[in-house]
């Protein structure tokens, strides 16, 4: 098995998350993500938020290894980022994802990781 190299901007993310998680639900998922995000691949999308399991409507997507994408099916807005560190700095006010003026991780760690998922890889479907 051929493990992915992380984006730089990851390895310092994961590195400081570390002993830093506000709940045992964050730590779970820096740690999920960071493994799927080596060993891993999906090129059908890797759902890690469904729009089915949020009132907001948002959806959060791992791609091959390292790339996400965030968006909104009721707005159909989406941003689509190169690594896990940028997909939680996206604003989702300013990318018209949201009415409120949020960050992907602090709207994650608000809802404490609710309906996260760690095993719908659709490249299994």
């Amino acid at each position: 098995m051929t493990n992915n190299i992380l984006h730089p901007a990851d390895i310092k993310l994961f590195e400081y998350m570390k002993g830093r998680y506000q709940s045992e639900n964050e730590k779970e998922f820096f740690e999920k993500q960071l493994y799927r995000q080596v060993h891993v691949f999906s090129s059908m999308y890797d759902v890690v938020m469904s729009e089915n399991n949020n009132d907001d409507g948002i959806y959060i997507d791992r791609i091959y290894y390292r790339e996400y994408q965030v968006g909104n099916v009721n707005k159909h807005k989406r941003a689509h980022v190169m690594c896990l560190s940028e997909v939680l700095n996206v604003n989702l006010k300013e990318t018209g994802i949201l009415d409120r003026d949020i960050t992907l991780f602090q709207w994650l760690r608000e809802r404490d990781y609710a309906n996260v998922e760690y095993d719908h890889n659709r490249d299994d479907d």
